[in-house]
């Protein structure tokens, strides 16, 4: 199949439709109109033909006999009978008076085979139900000359109106066109540009100033906004992946590093291998292993690997339990921890997958809660399904980390101590562990007042 630009096809609809509404339409419409105007005639000559009748019967009713000057009176050329011979019979059929068009030659003969047609009407008296005499109309077939005329003319308007019609579509076409394909166009510039991994170059694409290239028609310039964004969030994954590949590099080297300089130096002689440098290495192969597992188990959650064991819940209790196993650790740090759980909500959840879950938000939130700090949970009902909201007063998480802070790896300030910070896996666990339940996160926060993570479930 022969390819064509998008401007071409356009280009070439609008020819299309100006041939169709210029010759086509109009074509129908000259072929009914001449059909409607020889019905017209038609019907126009048989109304004066019975108005004609009516007259010659009810003279002759009245006269009861026929009155030559009265009949000269009816039958006076008239438009409609201008151009035949009206032949007026008694009962007997003879003649009683004619009628000749003024340019007929009164010596000439009508010839039935020049073109001529005679209709004979009798002409009957109601009343006595007899013959009273015929009407009788020689005339010229209707050559058509003034219906051929009004098809000329029709047709030589037509065309010209076809082609006037046909050269402002190709000229619209041309500019509709151009302005339908320029965002198209634009569009697979920045596509072309993003499969080569430059997603984040705007030199041939303005997007503060967009407006100097939209179409006015919401679906394109739709899609050449997706098309920008897709870009600017791929540029944000990309800068993502990189720090997250340094986090994890930073993550497995630091461990490494100690273990490999504590046994060096225990090999080269210069420490002695006692149970508490040996103790070390352990230490931090075993923090190396941890980090490890969290992947896997992250790596398992998101690809839906892992089979979740669903059991229908209280969640009231569910959460109630994990708040009183956690108020011990929220006292000795000066955090007041409070729930508020609504009664009788019931969701399907695999208990030990999901009691991580909430123990994991509960640690951020005492992790990052000031002493005499204040921490929430939160249990109700919409719409939607079971909200469980987990509000601490903390430091809260700055606008610009408030999009990643989910992303394997991520942790929100780089200067925090490993000890505060995490491995920054923790959060990710959590969102993959909610969405295997058919669930969902999301997480509200202002910088130095605290943050709300907010679970939505779907109730049994």
């Amino acid at each position: 199949m022969k390819k064509r630009s998008l401007r071409t096809h356009f280009l070439a609809l609008y020819v299309m439709l100006a041939f169709l509404c210029g010759i086509v339409v109009p074509a129908v419409g000259a072929w009914f109109s001449l059909r409607t105007l020889r019905t017209y005639q038609e019907q126009r000559f048989q109304d004066d033909l019975d108005a004609l009748k009516d007259s010659l019967i009810a003279l002759y009713n009245e006269e009861g006999k026929w009155d030559h000057e009265r009949i000269r009176y009816i039958l006076r050329p008239t438009p409609p009978w201008g151009g035949m011979i009206i032949t007026l019979l008694d009962a007997s059929g003879s003649e009683i008076y004619t009628l000749k068009p003024r340019t007929h030659n009164r010596n000439s003969r009508i010839n039935p085979e020049n073109n001529t047609q005679i209709l004979k009407f009798a002409l009957k008296n109601q009343h006595y139900n007899r013959t009273i005499g015929f009407l009788e109309l020689n005339f010229r077939k209707p050559s058509g000359r003034l219906e051929r005329e009004f098809v000329s003319y029709l047709t030589r308007y037509t065309l010209i109106g076809a082609v006037i019609m046909i050269i402002v579509a190709c000229g619209l076409g041309f500019i509709v066109a151009g302005s339908l394909s320029r965002p198209v166009i634009k569009a697979i510039e920045r596509t072309k540009q993003i499969s080569h991994g430059n997603y984040d170059n705007y030199d041939n694409y303005d997007y503060d100033s967009r407006e100097k290239i939209e179409s006015g028609i919401i679906e394109l310039d739709d899609l050449s906004r997706c098309v920008e964004d897709l870009g600017r969030s791929l540029a944000g994954q990309e800068n993502l992946r990189r720090r997250l590949m340094t986090d994890i590099a930073h993550e497995l080297r630091t461990p490494l590093t100690v273990t490999r300089t504590q046994l060096e130096a225990i090999a080269d002689g210069v420490w002695e291998a006692t149970p508490e440098r040996l103790n070390l290495c352990v230490n931090e192969i075993e923090r190396l292993g941890s980090l490890i597992e969290d992947v896997e188990n992250l790596a398992r959650l998101e690809g839906e690997v892992i089979n979740l064991k669903f059991e229908r819940t209280d969640m009231r209790q569910f959460l109630q339990t994990a708040i009183d196993s956690f108020t011990a650790l929220f006292e000795r740090s000066g955090i007041n921890l409070r729930g508020n759980l609504e009664n009788a909500i019931f969701c399907e959840i695999d208990r030990e997958k999901f009691r991580q879950v909430i123990d994991n938000l509960l640690s951020n939130a005492q992790r990052y809660t000031n002493p005499n700090g204040e921490v929430s949970v939160k249990l109700s009902r919409n719409k939607s399904g079971a909200i469980i909201e987990i509000r601490d007063t903390g430091i809260g998480i700055s606008e610009k980390d408030l999009p990643n802070i989910f992303e394997r790896f991520y942790r929100a300030d780089e200067s925090r101590a490993r000890v505060t910070g995490g491995r920054g896996v923790g959060l990710a666990l959590v969102k993959a562990a909610v969405e295997a339940h058919g669930g969902n996160i999301s997480v509200e926060s202002t910088k130095g007042v605290g943050s709300c993570f907010r679970i939505t479930l779907p109730i049994a």
